[in-house]
């Protein structure tokens, strides 16, 4: 971590420091899910404002500075998709999240991964971009989540079994 916490509490004074250390991965993973440059960047001004507001809430006695900060980013993102529900149909989210504009552009494993990655559900997806792009640990992705270690590990497991079923077909 670039910046420290005094106590167990996060303090005004450390908010230019989280800002500085976190505004990357949360983009990272907002945009992950929207394929939205501009999208995720307004995101992300939400997700840092949401941090000012509940930044005296944050106690690292019951979890850690990251887990709260993606419990952040996470209920921005859900927040937004709730929101646009009424414009945008809920079931073609998934297909707008993986669509490219220039098909021609992505090279064949590209494209590969895109497929692989249609035949999840959201959820599953979010796993895989914890576990293979953040390279976080099942026990991490567990403490970002409020999920147990174990149902991370299995949720990943059946994950791959699909994804390796539909390479297969």
């Amino acid at each position: 971590m670039g910046f420290s916490i005094a106590g167990n509490k996060l303090a005004r004074e450390d908010l230019d420091g989280l800002f500085t250390e976190y505004y990357p991965r949360i983009f990272n993973y907002i945009y992950y899910r929207t394929l939205n440059a501009a999208l995720a960047d307004d995101l992300v001004g939400t997700v840092m404002l949401n941090i000012v507001r509940g930044y005296k809430t944050f106690d690292a006695t019951k979890g850690k500075l990251d887990a709260w900060v993606f419990r952040v980013a996470r209920n921005a993102l859900f927040s937004h998709f709730r929101k646009a529900r009424d414009v945008v149909d809920v079931d073609s989210v998934s297909e707008k999240v993986f669509s490219y504009e220039d098909e021609d552009a992505l090279d064949e494993r590209g494209t590969m991964v895109r497929e692989l990655l249609e035949v999840l559900s959201d959820d599953e997806r979010e796993l895989v971009y914890l576990k293979y792009w953040e390279e976080l640990s099942n026990k991490e992705i567990a403490q970002r989540l409020d999920l147990n270690a174990s149902t991370v590990s299995t949720k990943l497991w059946r994950a791959n079994e699909k994804m390796r079923k539909a390479q297969r077909a």
